[in-house]
């Protein structure tokens, strides 16, 4: 399926836009303007950057328990 030209540069143009507001976005939350806003901002990435630790922590051990189970029965 092709796109025509100028709808495909439309759709280039708002993803574009989109990016650059999350980038305007994530700058301003990180900037903060008091001590606790930084706290704030610090605290969120640890328990985000923990969380994926955790996730890939618990897919790893499903993957590891489906090779025992596979093991076992053959």
């Amino acid at each position: 399926m092709t796109i025509c030209p100028e709808i495909e540069s439309e759709l280039r143009r708002k993803n574009i836009m989109e990016e650059m507001d999350a980038f305007r976005l994530e700058k301003e939350a990180t900037k903060g303007k008091t001590l606790l806003d930084k706290n704030l901002a610090l605290l969120g990435n640890l328990m985000v950057s923990a969380g994926e630790k955790l996730r890939r922590r618990y897919h790893s051990s499903q993957d590891t328990s489906s090779v025992k189970l596979v093991n076992k029965v053959a």
